[in-house]
């Protein structure tokens, strides 16, 4: 059924707005596309992404040129993304920050994978939308695709406080037969169209540079959120319950891959297996799970180098020191000093001022 396709009810708050600007009654629009205006009131509430799209293509209809799309993603907050929304609130950088949407994208929806990855000197954000299996019909359309790509430019701009324009929007599908300006003027990038993906590109540099609302310790606190509810929506993913497990048990040592096979229920093979299809395996999620946590601790000067250590699952500090290097390059000393000193938040602000 279609309904298995479901996104976010929060989308729910910056639909209304939108409707409201365009004059409508919000709450008889959305229940005429079958979408109870009460399940914004549930956070983890789920709302059908046909009935979404089926609104965005009347709403269109009544704005006209599409600026219903646009009008959205001026009026998304990134509240609107349930624990995530938070958790890139408080990201050490931009990168980090979109990193983190692809990692946890099906908190905001089941209908597409996002990956984030540099190219030179950009940064792409590319949208892979899944396909009705039946009809091979995209399940997202290319308003809510449009929508969705022009939302990551507002949660991108509100994130770096405002001075951010892409380097180009790229969308897998023809330009609409109507001509509309939304594009120049919201985006403020070139935008292309018949493409073989849709992406957002940015500029690596500015991707990189220390974000405003930058706080280790709560970004880990919603991270911690992030994997509860993954575990609770989606028991498919091995990666996340692995994970949680991990964050578990890492305080008093790393678990073994067979301890951790045997708390979910599997085989030591049938798990690596497993893995292997999912196109990882518990070697990268321990590691890549350590490196995360790491970073959050070692930006937060209370806690020492050795207890950092311990927290992530090293007997000894000079182990601890040698997965460092190989993470950052330098030793964490090093990195907690050269985090520390830096000054490149006060420039920002000040070359904006």
């Amino acid at each position: 059924m279609n309904a298995y396709y479901s996104t976010l009810s929060g989308w729910i708050i910056p639909v209304t707005r939108a409707i409201k600007a365009l004059g409508l009654d919000p709450v008889e629009t959305l229940k005429r596309f079958n979408i109870d205006p009460a399940e914004v009131n549930d956070p983890e509430g789920r709302i059908c992404v046909e009935s979404l799209g089926n609104l965005f293509t009347y709403c269109n209809k009544e704005f006209g040129d599409h600026n219903f799309n646009i009008e959205v993603a001026k009026c998304f907050h990134p509240s609107v993304l349930h624990a995530l929304g938070y958790a890139v609130q408080s990201a050490y950088s931009l990168q980090e920050a979109l990193e983190r949407v692809s990692q946890y994208k099906r908190v905001v929806s089941n209908c597409s994978n996002m990956e984030t990855y540099e190219v030179g000197d950009e940064l792409v954000v590319e949208l892979i939308v899944y396909r009705y299996p039946d009809s091979g019909r995209s399940v997202l359309s290319p308003d809510l695709i449009e929508c969705f790509l022009s939302t990551l430019v507002r949660l991108c701009r509100d994130l770096v406080g405002g001075d951010l324009d892409p380097v180009k929007l790229q969308f897998a599908f023809d330009r609409h037969n109507v001509e509309y300006d939304s594009d120049s003027e919201f985006l403020n990038c070139p935008v292309e169209f018949g493409c073989e993906r849709n992406a957002v590109l940015l500029d690596l540099k500015q991707c990189k540079e220390r974000l405003f609302g930058n706080n280790p310790a709560i970004n880990q606190m919603h991270i911690e959120l992030l994997n509860q509810f993954m575990t609770r929506v989606d028991k498919t993913n091995l990666t996340y319950l692995i994970e949680s497990k991990i964050l578990d048990e890492l305080p008093v040592g790393a678990p073994s891959q067979a301890d951790v096979a045997k708390h979910l229920g599997y085989s030591l093979r049938n798990l690596q297996r497993k893995l292997s299809e999912q196109g990882t395996c518990y070697k990268d999620i321990l590691d890549n799970t350590r490196k995360r946590i790491t970073l959050n601790y070692i930006r937060q000067p209370h806690m020492s180098i050795s207890e950092i250590g311990y927290l992530v699952g090293f007997s000894n500090v000079a182990n601890f020191n040698r997965a460092f290097r190989r993470w950052e390059g330098c030793a964490p000393g090093e990195y907690r000093a050269n985090y520390l000193s830096t000054s490149s938040t006060v420039e920002q602000i000040k070359s904006r001022a």
